[in-house]
């Protein structure tokens, strides 16, 4: 069973490290990471296990070591049924590995419905496989591959963490579910790694200074923010005057299932019908995600960044075997289309989504489009 840290740890509030002081149950990872208020930006103090900031008398509480700077809760529990969630997930943590754990956790939903829980976990176990293509996307960009300072938001269960990790100075995970940043640490476990600097946020308010990063990574993550541009704009805040923000993102015109109700056209229906549609087929809940159309995520992008590139993802090799027989041709009948003039201009719009480039500033990327494949 894992101990839950009180609010003072030992007799004591704090810890002194290199003359700074800490919650003494922040996670040793963060120990080294300047945080400042979500809302107003003010610095923040030390006090009774929290950070407070002075000037707006906002309190942001730690849960087992990770810091709560939420504004609001994620759409699908509230404060207090995250926390009870979290707890759960706790007590079940050194217990189970990874696998186990999330079998574990899913039991236990009254949001997703039993027959999809199965396909979630494979994807969730299946994630680092993605997350090593994502990596070969950014270490072939000439500016994202000098990156040392990296933020993932929604970091989910790990899956990019545990490959960045091993290549940057720094990779922070940040993630609007305080249960899945714990259910996260199970991954670093198993294979014997430290724990990452996990903070629980929101996107639309991130509490970390301006120019703090050189890369922000953000996979599965845009269709479900409360505020799609306001992230936007914080990325383009918390980035640094070279800072580029890469994005994996679903279309919402894909002529393939949906990967979140595993339902065939749910993004061609208007949106006020697309929840009912996947309540009936699936008994899934679908008010919370918000696909993009090719134009609409290309107009957005464009009202923040500089530089919008929307490339074609290559579906790789060992992602190909993990597929069944119909899925893999599809695959494949995919990755020689978009390879093709007329097939790479019908896939940007119909295609099942896109990596985003997006920089802050303008930059001569012509030399770099040649040799990235999907370009």
């Amino acid at each position: 069973m894992v101990s839950l840290p009180s609010s003072k740890p030992y007799g004591v509030s704090s810890v002194a490290t290199s003359g700074k002081t800490y919650p003494a149950s922040l996670l040793p990872a963060l120990r080294e990471i300047g945080f400042v208020c979500p809302l107003c930006r003010g610095e923040l103090d030390i006090e009774n296990e929290t950070y407070r900031c002075p000037p707006c008398q906002k309190v942001y509480p730690l849960l087992a070591g990770i810091p709560d700077f939420r504004i609001f809760p994620d759409p699908y529990l509230d404060f207090q049924e995250d926390e009870a969630r979290t707890r759960m997930v706790l007590a079940a943590l050194d217990s189970h590995h990874l696998e186990s754990l999330l079998e574990y956790y899913w039991s236990f939903s009254d949001v997703t419905p039993e027959a999809l829980r199965p396909k979630f976990i494979r994807s969730a176990m299946l994630g680092e496989q993605k997350s090593k293509r994502t990596l070969q996307i950014l270490q072939a960009d000439k500016q994202a591959g000098k990156a040392q300072k990296v933020l993932e938001i929604g970091s989910g269960t790990g899956n990019f963490l545990v490959i960045g990790v091993q290549q940057y100075k720094q990779v922070i995970g940040i993630d609007i579910a305080m249960r899945w940043l714990h259910v996260s640490r199970r991954r670093f476990m198993d294979k014997g790694l430290p724990v990452p600097p996990l903070v629980c946020c929101c996107a639309e308010h991130l509490p970390f200074a301006d120019g703090a990063f050189d890369l922000a990574v953000m996979s599965a993550t845009l269709e479900f923010a409360h505020d799609q541009a306001k992230v936007l704009s914080e990325c383009v805040r918390v980035l640094n005057d070279s800072g580029m923000l890469y994005i994996n993102t679903v279309n919402r015109y894909a002529m393939a299932r949906d990967p979140y109700a595993y339902l065939w056209g749910v993004g061609l229906l208007p949106r006020q019908w697309q929840a009912r549609y996947v309540r009936w087929r699936r008994g899934a809940s679908y008010e919370n995600i918000h696909l993009l159309s090719y134009s609409e995520l290309r107009r957005m992008a464009a009202a923040h960044f500089s530089t919008v590139e929307l490339l074609l993802p290559q579906v790789d090799d060992a992602t190909l075997e993990q597929f069944s027989r119909s899925t893999r041709m599809q695959a494949q009948l995919y990755n020689r289309l978009k390879d093709m003039p007329l097939g790479k201009a019908l896939l940007r719009r119909i295609g099942p989504g896109w990596d985003a480039k997006l920089r802050k500033s303008f930059l001569q990327v012509a030399n770099e489009r040649s040799g990235e494949p999907g370009g």
